[in-house]
This record gives structure tokens, sequence and C-alpha cells, in this order.
């Protein structure tokens, strides 16, 4: 009697104890999961934040004149854009002209924003392609462009948005793939304060809706911008 009585407890501590493992390891692999979701929206949140800090990069004349704007909205897509790199135009340019001879244009692709800029304005179009002496942009210049006066430039065009059928954020570059920056998103959200010049990013995961992810970002090359537009 006193055997099996010493066996029966043996089993019940034996069998307390692996509850307790048990009840453990799944806490430990919620807290995993859970650190693992925190751990790729943070770098997410993160890659829009630096997204956000080059809008408008190089671009103050260019925004200043309202030829471009370096945060914007289309079609409920968060736009950013700064500048990439510039060609080298050595001839004057003609309106209703679409080829502009360059030396640079291996610089350039295809579906890329290109900018034309001289001191009192200019216009934005995008590349349809390209060979080793010209850029070939989608419809003719609306004004004159005198080489020694004037800049073209080439646009990166950051486009961040909400995939609700798939649930997930992409970003896409210029005219490449969009890419997945964060899955299992449950919603999305932005906003563009332009008085304040502050942009406000929230989004939430499924599974804890609950719970949300926010950042502003204050991008300094716009409010420069907008203080000399203000001067």
């Amino acid at each position: 009697m006193e055997g099996l009585i010493s066996l029966f407890l043996f089993l019940l501590i034996i069998l307390f104890s692996l509850e307790c493992f048990l009840n453990v390891r799944e806490h430990f692999a919620q807290l995993k999961e859970e650190e693992t979701s925190n751990t790729s929206v943070y770098a997410a949140l993160d890659r829009m934040r630096r997204d956000l800090f080059d809008a408008g990069m190089g671009l103050i004349e260019a925004i200043k004149l309202q030829v471009v704007e370096g945060v914007n909205e289309e079609q409920g897509k968060l736009i950013i854009l700064s500048r990439d790199k510039d060609l080298l135009v050595t001839d004057n340019l003609y309106s209703g002209q679409q080829r502009i001879i360059t030396s640079d244009a291996r610089k350039a692709k295809k579906g890329q924003m290109i900018g034309i800029m001289n001191p009192f304005g200019g216009e934005l179009h995008s590349v349809i392609s390209i060979d080793h002496s010209s850029v070939v942009i989608d419809s003719p210049l609306a004004s004159d462009y005198q080489a020694q006066n004037s800049c073209v430039i080439l646009l990166r065009r950051v486009c961040l948005f909400w995939d609700e059928s798939r649930g997930a954020i992409r970003r896409k570059v210029n005219a490449s793939p969009a890419q997945p920056l964060l899955e299992d998103v449950a919603s999305f959200s932005y906003e563009y304060v332009e008085d304040a010049n502050l942009v406000r990013l929230c989004l939430t995961l499924k599974g804890s809706e609950e719970k949300k992810y926010e950042t502003t970002v204050f991008p300094k090359n716009t409010a420069m911008a907008s203080n000399i537009q203000q001067k």
C-alpha cells in the first residue's frame, strides 16, 4: 500500500510538472511570436521614417517654385519624392521637344520621373525610352529652357500603400514592382498635416487589432522649402 501511494503521488508530481512545462513553453512561444511581430513592425516603421526624412531632399528650390511636392497623396497612396541624379544637358530645350540629348542618359531608367527646371519654374515628365545619348519623355515640353540657367534632374519616387486584399503594406520605388514591406496587416493609415509639416502613420496587425503602432515624422526638407516660401 505504501508503495502504491508513493507511486501515485510521484505520478501526480510528474503530471503537474508536465502541465507547468507545457504552459511555460506555450507562454514562451507567444512571447517569441509577439517579439518577432514587434521587430517586423518597428523595422517597417523605421523604413518609412527614413523615406519620409528623405522627402524633398535636393528639391527645395523645386518645391519653392511649386514644381513638385516632397510629400503628397495620390489615389490612396503616400508619395515621397527626392532628388536622385542630375543629367548633364548642354543644349537648349524648346517647347514641343520630347527627346533630351544628354551624355548621362544611362543614369535614367524607364518609367522614372524627370524634372526640367529653371529659376522661374519647371515641369515634370516620365522617361519612356533611353538610348546611349538621349532620353525620351512621355509628353512634349511646355516651355523653353536655356541650358545655362536650367537643370534636368531624375527623381526618386517612393510609393507606400496598403494592399488590403493581401493584408500587406507595400513599398514601390520608381517603376520597380511593389515589394511587401510588412505582412499580416489589419489596417494602415496615414495623414499629412501640411500646415504643421507632419506625417502620421498608424497600423495594426491581424490578431491584435486593439494594439496600434503609431509614429509621427517631421520631413525637414519640405519644412525648409516652406520657410523659404514664407520669406
